[in-house]
C-alpha cells in the first residue's frame, strides 16, 4: 500500500514537473494563422453550412422552372381460381386465370407559366444565397481582424519581455556601479540597497512580462482554434508600411461597391420587392404542358396461330403489344371576386418590409462611409504618433546611456539615473504600442474598405 502511494506521488510530481513537448509542425505566420482560423472557427463553419443549405434550396426552387422528366416501369399481375367464372360469368364470359401487364413510360410535365410564382420564388432563394454569402464574407473579415489583433498583441507582449529584460540589465549595471562607488567611499551603503531594490523590482517585472506573453500566445491559439502549444512565427521587427494616399472619397466609393454588408442590404431590398410582386401571381393565367410516350405489353394475350409442334397441338393466342403517346396542355385563369381585404393587407405588410429594407440600405451606406473615414483618420493619427514615438525612443535611449555614464563617474545620483531609465523605458514601450496600433489601424481600414480575401486583409505587404 505504501509503495503504491509512493508511486502515485511520483507520477503526480512527474506530470506537474515535466513540461509537455511542443507541438510539432511549421510555426504559423499571420497569414497561415488566418487560414487555419478560417477552417476551424465555429462561427465561420456555421455560416458555410447556412450557405450550403440556401444553395440547396435555390437549386430546388430553380428546378421548378424546368420540365420535370420521369420514367415509369409498372408491372400488374392478377390470378384467380379456374373453378370460378369470376364477375363476368353471368355474361357467359370467363376471365383468364393469369393476367399480366407491363408498362414502360417516359413523361414530362412543365409548368410553363404559373403567374411568375416559380420565377419569383427562385429569385428569392437566389437572394438568400447571396445574402448568406455576404454574411459569410463579413464573418471571415471580422475573424481575420480579430486574429490580427491577437497576433499583434502577442508581438507587443513579446517586445514587453525584451524591454523588461533590457531594463533589468540596466538596473544590474547601476547596482554594479553603486557597489563600486561604495567600495571607494563615494556613496553610502544605502545607495547600494536602493540599487538592489530597483534590480529586484525589474526582475519581478520581467517575470510578469513573461507570464503575460505566454497568456497572449495561448489567447492567440484559442482565437485561431489551434492547440494551446501551437508555435507562431512572430516577426522580430514589425513592418511599417506607408499609409495609403488614396483620397477618402475614393475609398468610400470603393467600400460602397465592395463591402459585404452593403451588398447584403441590397439583396434584402431585392428580396422585399419580389415578395410584394409574388402576391399578384395567382391572378395571372397558369399554363401547364405535359406529354409522355411508352409501351404496354400484355403477355397473357399474345396472339399466335394454332399449330402442331412435335405432334402437340398449341391453340392460337393473342399478341397485344402496343405503343402509345400523349400530349396535353392546360391553362387556368382564376379571378377571386371577394377577398375580404386579405390581399390589401398582404401588400401593406410587403411594402412595410420594403421600406425597412430601403432604410437599412441607406443606414448601412452611411455607416460604411463613417467607418471608412474613421479608419483612415485612425491610420493617419497612429502614423503621426509612430513618427514621434520613434524619435522619443531614440532620445530616451541616448538619455539613459548618458545618465548611466554620469552615475558611474559620480556626477548624478541613483535617483536621476533611474528616472532617466524609466523615461527611456516608457518611450520604448510607447514605440511598441504605436507600431501595433498603426498596423491594427491599417488592418481595420482594409476591412472597412471591403477587401474580399480575408488573408489579404492582414497581408500588409500586399498592394
Amino acid at each position: 500500500m505504501r509503495n503504491a502511494l509512493a508511486a502515485a506521488a511520483l507520477a503526480t510530481v512527474a506530470v506537474f514537473a515535466v513540461p509537455l513537448p511542443a507541438r510539432a509542425g511549421v510555426p504559423l505566420d499571420l497569414r497561415a494563422a488566418v487560414r487555419y482560423a478560417l477552417e476551424h472557427d465555429p462561427g465561420v463553419l456555421n455560416r458555410r453550412a447556412t450557405v450550403a443549405q440556401n444553395e440547396a434550396t435555390f437549386a430546388k426552387d430553380h428546378a421548378f422552372e424546368f420540365p420535370a422528366i420521369s420514367g415509369t416501369l409498372q408491372n400488374q399481375l392478377a390470378k384467380n381460381n379456374g373453378a370460378n367464372g369470376g364477375q363476368f360469368q353471368q355474361f357467359g364470359l370467363q376471365q383468364n386465370q393469369v393476367f399480366s401487364q407491363n408498362i414502360a413510360q417516359v413523361g414530362a410535365t412543365w409548368n410553363l407559366y404559373n403567374g411568375s410564382l416559380s420565377q419569383i420564388q427562385a429569385q428569392q432563394a437566389k437572394r438568400l444565397v447571396e445574402e448568406s454569402h455576404f454574411d459569410l464574407r463579413r464573418a471571415e473579415q471580422q475573424l481575420a481582424s480579430d486574429v490580427a489583433g491577437a497576433w499583434y498583441f502577442a508581438v507587443q507582449q513579446r517586445d514587453a519581455v525584451r524591454l523588461a529584460a533590457a531594463d533589468r540589465a540596466y538596473q544590474q549595471q547601476l547596482l554594479d556601479a553603486a557597489r563600486a562607488l561604495e567600495r571607494v567611499g563615494r556613496v553610502a551603503e544605502v545607495e547600494v540597497l536602493r540599487a538592489q531594490v530597483n534590480e529586484l523590482r525589474t526582475e519581478a517585472t520581467l517575470l510578469s512580462a513573461r507570464a503575460a506573453e505566454a497568456n497572449a500566445r495561448e489567447a492567440l491559439a484559442q482565437r485561431v482554434g489551434a492547440p494551446y502549444d501551437t508555435a507562431f512565427a512572430l516577426p522580430e521587427v514589425l513592418a511599417e508600411p506607408p499609409p495609403p494616399s488614396t483620397p477618402v472619397e475614393a475609398l468610400i466609393a470603393l467600400a460602397l461597391g465592395a463591402r459585404a454588408d452593403i451588398a447584403g442590404a441590397r439583396a434584402q431590398v431585392a428580396w422585399a420587392r419580389l415578395t410584394d410582386a409574388a402576391i399578384e401571381s395567382d391572378r395571372r393565367p397558369q399554363l401547364q404542358l405535359n406529354g409522355s410516350f411508352g409501351n404496354s405489353e400484355t403477355p397473357a394475350t399474345q396472339t399466335t396461330g394454332a399449330r402442331f409442334i412435335n405432334g402437340i397441338f398449341f391453340p392460337a393466342t393473342a399478341n397485344n403489344r402496343t405503343g402509345f403517346w400523349q400530349i396535353g396542355a392546360t391553362e387556368t385563369f382564376s379571378l377571386p371576386l371577394i377577398e375580404y381585404g386579405a390581399r390589401r393587407a398582404q401588400h401593406r405588410a410587403a411594402r412595410a418590409q420594403l421600406d425597412w429594407a430601403l432604410a437599412t440600405l441607406v443606414w448601412d451606406e452611411g455607416a460604411a462611409a463613417t467607418d471608412v473615414r474613421q479608419a483612415l483618420r485612425a491610420v493617419q493619427t497612429t502614423a503621426a504618433i509612430l513618427s514621434t514615438s520613434r524619435e522619443a525612443d531614440r532620445l530616451g535611449a541616448e538619455s539613459a546611456r548618458i545618465a548611466q555614464l554620469q552615475y558611474r563617474n559620480g556626477l548624478i545620483s541613483l535617483t536621476d539615473a533611474t528616472a532617466a531609465e524609466q523615461s527611456a523605458l516608457a518611450a520604448a514601450n510607447d514605440l511598441v504600442v504605436a507600431r501595433v496600433n498603426y498596423l491594427t489601424a491599417l488592418v481595420r481600414l482594409r476591412a472597412s474598405v471591403g477587401v474580399a480575401d480575408p488573408v489579404a486583409v492582414v497581408d500588409l505587404g500586399a498592394p
